[in-house]
């Protein structure tokens, strides 16, 4: 009986090479399974996190009151100012009073002044600890959406007609007319853009 023979030079050569195609092909298979989990995984964070910048949005403009301020000049400033163009980085595209926060269903807090602004390709939350600013009030500022490369908003009166600002000129009650709706558009830096119309509340001034 013949002892079993062994693989020769030339098919161990053939083997490894096989098994060297073989892996390449796994290993490249493995990068694109764990490539395409990344990029899935970066997109759901970037939709959930604007889909929450939105829930927000909508649920402080649709809270809006007709109560104006006292400003920082002792001067009245309106419950609801639209910036169409932001004089600086500090000003704010849009800034209201709303209501506010209660903690627990049968307490009451007072209303908030808060404002959003587009920082950079961030879009900060702004927000006053009382309404009627003194020399020296500076809003909390909170980053609450990133990767935004514009933000605009115009104002639909109760008349139906669209403004980029707001009050707009002209308006009886300027310090406490509050839009019919507010329509938010958001371009991100990966290109989609997104656009909200939100409705508001007629409110008693408080």
């Amino acid at each position: 009986m013949h002892g079993a023979r062994g693989l020769t030079l030339i098919e161990l050569l053939v083997a490894i090479a096989i098994f060297g195609v073989l892996s390449g092909v796994a290993y490249r298979a493995l990068t694109v399974v764990l490539e395409s989990r990344g990029r899935i995984e970066q997109e759901t964070r970037k939709w959930r996190d604007i889909a929450l910048f939105f829930t927000r949005l909508e649920q402080d403009l649709a809270a809006s009151v007709p109560r104006p301020i006292r400003d920082a000049n002792d001067s009245l400033s309106p419950a609801l100012v639209g910036n169409a163009t932001p004089g600086s980085a500090s000003d704010a595209a849009v800034v209201l009073t709303r209501t506010g926060f209660a903690a627990d269903p049968g307490a009451i807090d007072p209303p908030r002044r808060i404002g959003y602004r587009l920082r950079g390709d961030v879009v900060e939350l702004l927000y006053w600890t009382g309404l009627d600013r003194g020399s020296r009030s500076e809003p909390n500022v909170i980053a609450v959406l990133r990767g935004v490369s514009a933000m605009d908003l115009r104002y639909l009166d109760r008349r139906g007609q669209w403004h980029l600002a707001w009050p707009p000129a002209g308006a009886t009650n300027a310090q406490t007319e509050i839009p019919a709706g507010i329509e938010i558009g958001v371009t991100l830096v990966s290109g989609e853009r997104i656009t909200r119309l939100v409705p508001t509340t007629v409110r008693s001034a408080l």
